[in-house]
């Protein structure tokens, strides 16, 4: 009795030890900086890898400049706005995304004015086309750039550039005002294997402008994390939980023999 009971707590434990590793993350964006600073203010710059593997699974890019940034006064209150991009659908030839934006500065009294104009990223491989699959309140204009691509605040390669009114700013009567929200779908056209056989695009610098009572600001957005991560079996853990689960019934009938003779022998 003991033994049955040793054998059956272990061969519990490493059953469930292994099955219980076969649901991990799924590999979802890779979200770095890249080394580099462009905007007015220069801040870092941030780059977001996108794989078939992230269809359904969304990132955010946060944006946010202090008021004190230069210690000039220039800036009566901080800035900052945050974007979800979610992976509806990914082939060779086309990159779907739904973009939610929300402009959560505070105004007072004397700052009264933050609109978001425009916002963008540049995407490697190059972009060749953007639509509108479904035009936001606020943002009902998107293009990508021509020639060097450059966005407001000395940014370039921005391949594709989503606005109000025109990339390069517009009026604070259709910006995105502070405490407000908008929400976009886009399908943008490349070819997304580079001459490979796997799917994937690296979206990058995600700039942002600000027009407010101070003045004009230009920001590099900031990776913020990773939403709606689905949990997948890894192929190597479910052959571990089938190998866990076929030697656990090997052994259990090799057992219940030995039991079977030593119960006829007595």
């Amino acid at each position: 009795m003991k033994t049955t009971s040793l054998f059956g707590t272990a061969l519990l434990a490493t059953t469930v030890a292994i099955a219980s590793s076969a649901f991990l993350p799924a590999a979802a964006f890779n979200i770095t900086k890249t080394g580099s600073q462009a905007g007015d203010p220069k801040q870092d710059l941030w780059q977001v890898g996108v794989t078939t593997n992230d269809i359904g699974a969304t990132f955010q890019i946060d944006w946010f400049l202090d008021r004190n940034f230069d210690g000039s006064g220039g800036l009566s209150q901080d800035l900052s706005a945050f974007s979800t991009f979610k992976v509806d659908s990914f082939t060779s030839d086309y990159l779907d995304l739904t973009i939610n934006i929300s402009n959560t500065t505070a105004l007072t009294q004397t700052f009264t004015e933050a609109g978001i104009v425009s916002f963008g990223f540049g995407i490697d491989p190059n972009a060749t086309s953007v639509q509108l699959l479904q035009s936001g309140n606020n943002f009902t204009g998107a293009q990508v750039r021509t020639g060097q691509q450059t966005f407001p605040g000395g940014f370039k390669q921005i391949d594709i550039c989503i606005f109000t009114q025109g990339c390069n700013g517009g009026s604070q009567n259709s910006a995105l005002a502070a405490g407000a929200s908008d929400s976009l779908r886009l399908r943008i056209g490349g070819d997304f294997t580079n001459g490979t056989a796997t799917i994937g695009a690296n979206l990058l610098d995600f700039p942002v402008k600000f027009q407010t009572t101070d003045g004009s600001f230009e920001l590099a957005g900031a990776g913020g994390g990773v939403q709606n991560v689905e949990q997948v079996p890894e192929p190597l853990t479910i052959l571990g939980t089938g190998m866990a689960l076929g030697f656990g019934s090997m052994f259990k009938r090799e057992h219940d023999k030995k039991k079977n003779k030593s119960s006829l022998k007595a």
